[in-house]
């Protein structure tokens, strides 16, 4: 990324709904499974017509503050009105600012999204190739205030749990208690690895950086993923863009989405290269650095889930992240 970054102007959210037949549509609350602290409500136009806006600021989303967002990303990207192609979607169509409140409309996509609970096998492929297809497709706009890939790979530290405290976010407290608890169910190998990358990722972007870059959408868990019946992907959430190595971006994949897949995460990380076509030469590389950036993003999870009777997951993470380490080196 090159140039001095020059960002879409945003016009009041008034104008923007105006402009899309809502000014006098009424608003009401929309229920959403976030945890950044954003709000969203629902509209209907008189034609029948669902759209959401979503409002975020400093104020009131940790996540913003924790990656340093301050021109919002997701709305920059939505008032930059980019082509992702024909088939993976955002249902965004626009971005508006009232002071230091942005606000993002988008098309109703709930009809699309997945149901809760375990996909099955034919959702998940669609999805692995779609995320490839993703990571293929040329990063948009230099100018784009794009996240930064050490804020990402630290969000869920215990570092960065202050800021989430400091919120009021309800997973502050997991993240305290899951990474206390990845000290006594990890091997002492994988809490040394971890526990040295959470106060300094350098080494890890420094791994990252022999990979090549793509375009990230930055939190593809499923709930911020739709399949409609064309076989597009739909995807929600853009507040974590970046362009990095897709290890990043396949390590949360896995490791949020890990208890609703219906295939092994080795499956997974054996579905993407193919759908990727991850050169032999980067496979183990990218396989065992998809490992120590998932860990590194939700060890804490992993052992929570340990200490309720669940261990054989951690013991998975933690086996492939040991194997991992040369690449640190």
């Amino acid at each position: 990324m090159t140039g001095v970054p020059v960002l879409p102007e945003l016009r009041p959210t008034s104008s923007l709904l105006a402009t899309h037949g809502l000014a006098d549509a009424d608003e009401q609350p929309f229920e959403h499974n976030g945890f950044s602290g954003a709000m969203l409500t629902r509209l209907v136009r008189n034609d029948g017509a669902s759209f959401v806006v979503k409002r975020t600021s400093m104020a009131n989303d940790w996540i913003m503050r924790a990656t340093e967002d301050h021109a919002c990303r997701e709305a920059m990207l939505a008032a930059s009105a980019i082509d992702l192609g024909t088939d993976v979607r955002s249902p965004a169509i626009g971005a508006a600012r009232d002071g230091d409140v942005y606000a993002l409309l988008m098309h109703d996509i709930s009809a699309h999204l997945l149901p809760p609970g375990v996909i099955d096998e034919a959702q998940c492929s669609s999805i692995i190739a779609g995320m490839a297809r993703l990571h293929s497709s040329a990063a948009p706009a230099d100018a784009l205030p794009y996240c930064d890939a050490s804020k990402r790979l630290t969000l869920l530290t215990r570092d960065t749990a202050r800021i989430a405290q400091a919120y009021g976010a309800p997973v502050a407290r997991d993240l305290v208690e899951g990474w206390t608890l990845f000290d006594q169910h990890a091997s002492p190998r994988a809490v040394e690895i971890i526990t040295a990358l959470s106060r300094d990722p350098a080494p890890l972007l420094r791994a990252l950086d022999r990979l090549p870059p793509a375009f990230l959408h930055g939190d593809l868990k499923l709930d911020n993923i739709g399949l409609d019946s064309d076989g597009r992907l739909w995807l929600i959430d853009w507040s974590m863009t970046l362009v990095a190595p897709a290890a990043i971006e396949l390590g949360w994949f896995m490791a949020i989405n890990s208890r609703r897949l219906p295939v092994s995460l080795d499956d997974v990380m054996d579905q993407y290269a193919a759908a990727a076509a991850v050169p032999d030469e980067h496979r183990a590389r990218h396989d065992g650095l998809s490992v120590l950036c998932g860990l590194l993003l939700r060890g804490w999870r992993k052992a929570l889930d340990a200490e309720d009777g669940q261990p054989d997951e951690l013991h998975w993470w933690c086996e492939r992240a040991e194997a991992a380490a040369p690449f640190l080196s």
